[in-house]
């Protein structure tokens, strides 16, 4: 089989591999079996690098994914139980950096389950989220964002008293608000200065991508794709991508949440992070331009205390 038969994987997923068999490459384009399914690779050599780059098959692509994200989700309830909410958070960077990274391969299906876990998890202790989405971590990235916008989003949920079944929705659709930024050319994402105007136009079209990759998982539900297509729409018409006025639920209260945290939390060249306060008090003027929804907008501020 040709290189192309064969995806590397990450060394910190490799704990997770059992079920799918591991390849490495001794020689260009010459794959040997390194472990066969059915057997794990010991936490010491994982630790200490003691394991040439790994495969897997393509064929394999889907089973691996599941794998991976059930490993991780195992991480996640157990670091739930223990009250670790940093570890919590780790382990949903690492999860969703895979989902981004790659969001067909299989990640996006088993994300309804990551969010059973968080759901139940804190829904005897909702004030937890509030700390959670402001666990600082090394970088901020559409990763973390995405994170503390679901953070956020789940405890106006428990707040304004909703259904744990509507509650899961919304903190997935909140979760994969910005997945199709996951196809913008990283310059651009990551440029630490204003985007010109015709970078800006690319950087418009995350919101229509990531509703076609929502809508790609049939499972996820139209709810899910909507929060993503909608979230930089605003009532009066002025936002993207269509300009609509008539919007969604999901896309108002996820264009709130959204905004609020981009400003509260992302540090960049050209602007510091600023004062939930301030920032409160700036998006209160948008609502009275009747951008922004004003009944949620007030009840999202007093989730905040």
């Amino acid at each position: 089989m040709s290189s192309r038969s064969y995806i590397p994987v990450r060394s910190s997923q490799l704990r997770y591999y059992i079920r799918v068999p591991l390849y490495h490459e001794p020689a260009p384009d010459i794959f040997q079996l390194y472990k066969p399914a059915g057997l794990e690779i010991s936490e010491l050599r994982i630790s200490e690098g003691m394991h040439p780059r790994l495969h897997i098959q393509q064929r394999d692509r889907v089973t691996a994914a599941t794998e991976v994200h059930k490993g991780f989700n195992v991480e996640i309830a157990r670091s739930i139980d223990t009250g670790d909410v940093s570890a919590v958070k780790s382990v949903l960077c690492d999860l969703v950096s895979e989902t981004l990274a790659e969001p067909r391969a299989g990640m996006l299906q088993a994300l309804p389950g990551t969010m059973d876990i968080l759901v139940t998890g804190y829904s005897k202790q909702p004030g937890i989220l509030r700390t959670f989405a402001t666990i600082a971590n090394k970088d901020y990235t559409t990763v973390i964002h995405s994170i503390n916008v679901m953070a956020l989003t789940l405890s106006f949920c428990f707040y304004s008293g909703l259904a744990l079944r509507e509650t899961k929705r919304l903190g997935l659709a909140a979760l994969l608000h910005d997945v199709g930024k996951s196809k913008i050319p990283t310059d651009i994402l990551q440029a630490p200065r204003k985007l010109s105007t015709e970078e800006f136009e690319v950087m418009k079209s995350h919101p229509a991508i990531g509703e076609r990759l929502i809508r790609d998982i049939n499972r996820l539900g139209d709810d899910v794709a909507q929060g993503a297509r909608e979230h930089h729409e605003k009532l009066d018409g002025s936002g993207y991508p269509r300009g609509l006025r008539k919007i969604s639920f999901n896309g108002r209260l996820i264009g709130i949440v959204d905004c609020y945290e981009a400003l509260t939390n992302e540090d960049r060249p050209y602007r510091r992070a600023m004062d939930p306060l301030e920032t409160l008090k700036l998006l209160k003027r948008d609502v009275e331009a009747g951008k922004f929804d004003r009944s949620l907008f007030e009840k999202f501020c007093y989730s905040l205390i």
